[in-house]
């Protein structure tokens, strides 16, 4: 997947160096439990306060979806991973994280091929020619999770922000937090 990414960024020269539309301040969901499951080992291999830092983030985050939704409006919040513009745990990210920011294309199961944009400054400044093909991230994600919630016997959707993950992991790991 990060060579794919990669890839195709290339064949741009693009990155994300100097983006003032930072990405982690969109509010991506997450559908798999593979994400869940991979972005807690990233937690549990943190240091503790790294780990304290990320969950109060999120507390705070979280928190503030609830207000969004009494007032309605949606506010850019960062991702409680980032900081200073980093992911503290870039190598656990979702895949969404991974594959975010490229044109890209995936072939549906009905065969359909289904399109996409870059971000806003890719658009800024290119002109998508060469897509990234999501498919192959897409049927193997696909495939794991499959494998997950047979194993766990999990039938229900899932849909969750990162913030709301790490909310999860605090029972998940037992935590005192507050």
């Amino acid at each position: 997947m990060d060579r794919a990414y990669d890839a195709v960024a290339g064949y741009y020269g693009f990155n994300c160096e100097g983006c003032e539309d930072n990405c982690c301040k969109q509010r991506f969901y997450h559908y798999t439990l593979v994400e869940y499951y991979y972005l807690l080992e990233g937690v549990k291999k943190a240091e503790p306060e790294l780990v304290r830092t990320i969950l109060t983030r999120a507390k705070i985050v979280t928190e503030t979806y609830f207000k969004e939704l009494q007032i309605g409006e949606i506010l850019p919040l960062m991702c409680p991973v980032n900081s200073d513009g980093r992911c503290t745990l870039y190598e656990y990210r979702p895949m969404i994280c991974r594959l975010h920011g490229l044109p890209h294309k995936f072939l549906k199961p009905d065969g359909a091929v289904q399109e996409g944009g870059g971000c806003h400054r890719f658009e800024l400044l290119h002109k998508a020619a060469v897509r990234l093909d999501r498919t192959v991230a897409y049927t193997e994600l696909a495939q794991l999770e499959k494998e997950l919630r047979a194993e766990l016997g999990f039938k229900g959707r899932y849909k969750k922000t990162t913030a709301e993950m790490l909310m999860d992991m605090v029972e998940h790991l037992n935590l005192n937090f507050d």
